[in-house]
């Protein structure tokens, strides 16, 4: 019987042997890369400090692009950003780390501006699982499509890309509205490809879309 929370998402999420795919280190703070030449995204697995991740030194051609809590209690990464089936992720050491290729952003939705409305949306390439544990309570977006999107971080531990961080109330777009839903049992969500983000001025972030019965 499998009974704690890291036994229970590999049991179901994905490769147990792909280690470079996974982050199990639960509501921890995780720090990305960028890779300026291709966009690529870089995501170490293990958990960070926010002291630890300011001193990180990223080889040329890379800059830090933040680094935040997640929400989720474990994640997987199924394939690579542009992979046609699931595998290991590719992987790079930095600084004494492992970082793993798991996305690749894409369009931005013209719709919002971020000085403007709080709000960033935009497409993202990543094949990306995300589990809350059962007794666990959080929001849930619903934008205007009808559908749903989980929160994946918030409290932004180092903000390395300009987009200011607010600590006045988010705003949602008209037709958008956030619910609080408590899990009676593990939910495991299989974010499609590509996902729909939303990063909110407070720090906040979403992504989907999904269809939940909560």
């Amino acid at each position: 019987m499998t009974n704690t929370i890291n036994e229970r998402a590999l049991a179901v999420m994905g490769n147990p042997q792909w280690q470079q795919n996974w982050a199990l280190d639960g509501r921890s703070i995780y720090g990305e890369i960028l890779e300026l030449a291709n966009g690529n995204v870089w995501m170490c697995q293990q958990a960070f400090s926010a002291e630890q991740y300011e001193a990180l030194t990223v080889p040329e051609g890379f800059i830090k692009c933040g680094a935040a809590r997640a929400i989720h209690d474990a994640a997987f990464f199924r394939r690579r950003p542009t992979a046609d089936m699931d595998g290991p992720l590719d992987t790079m050491a930095v600084d004494g780390r492992t970082f793993s290729r798991v996305a690749i952003p894409g369009q931005v939705d013209s719709h919002f501006d971020y000085a403007a409305d709080g709000l960033l949306a935009l497409e993202v390439n990543k094949h990306h699982s995300v589990m809350f544990s059962k007794g666990r309570t959080f929001e849930v977006l619903r934008r205007d499509d009808g559908l749903d999107y989980v929160p994946i971080f918030n409290d932004v531990a180092v903000n390395m890309l300009g987009m200011p961080i607010s600590a006045s109330e988010r705003v949602l777009p008209v037709g958008w509205a956030v619910r609080t839903v408590t899990l009676k049992e593990d939910l495991f969500v299989d974010i499609p490809c590509p996902a729909k983000v939303c990063f909110f001025s407070d720090g906040s972030s979403f992504q989907g879309p999904l269809t939940l019965n909560l």
